[in-house]
């Protein structure tokens, strides 16, 4: 059996219990990850992006505390494995460079997934457009 890989971005996760219109597809996305037993890789900012989402959410009065609080336990608990290392790093400031971004966040992303050689996905629509005429791996949720 061929074991297979991807990495995500937070976006996939948090559309699963913050409703949105990917809701849907995202839940679809990671029940097709279960099923084909795939396994989800993500940079270590990943737990920090839930809890930064989640954060802003009770901050601005749309979520109670105690349900982002439980949503964000739920989350963590995912079998996700979280990579960091310094070379990770360099290549997401290269990549960054090259895409022309202000920042290295989502950067990390694409630097694992092309370490991984495997798919990325995103909830973030304006990093597919940026990413993936350069990247061919990257996949917007939007497309399925």
């Amino acid at each position: 059996m061929t074991t297979s890989y991807t990495v995500t971005d937070s976006g996939i996760f948090l559309a699963t219990v913050i409703p949105d219109i990917q809701t849907p597809k995202a839940l679809q996305l990671i029940e097709n990850w279960e099923t084909t037993q795939t396994q989800i890789f993500a940079p270590v900012l990943f737990h920090y992006e839930l809890a930064a989402v989640l954060r802003k959410h009770v901050y601005r009065g749309t979520l109670a505390k105690p349900i982002a609080t439980q949503w964000l336990e739920m989350l963590t608990r995912r079998s996700i494995t979280l990579i960091y290392d310094t070379p990770l790093i360099r290549r997401a400031h290269e990549i960054a460079t090259q895409l022309n971004q202000p920042t290295a966040y989502d950067s990390q992303y694409l630097a694992l997934a092309e370490r991984l050689d495997c798919e990325f996905w995103t909830a973030d629509k304006r990093l597919y457009n940026t990413a993936q005429p350069h990247f061919a791996w990257v996949h917007w949720i939007g497309e399925l």
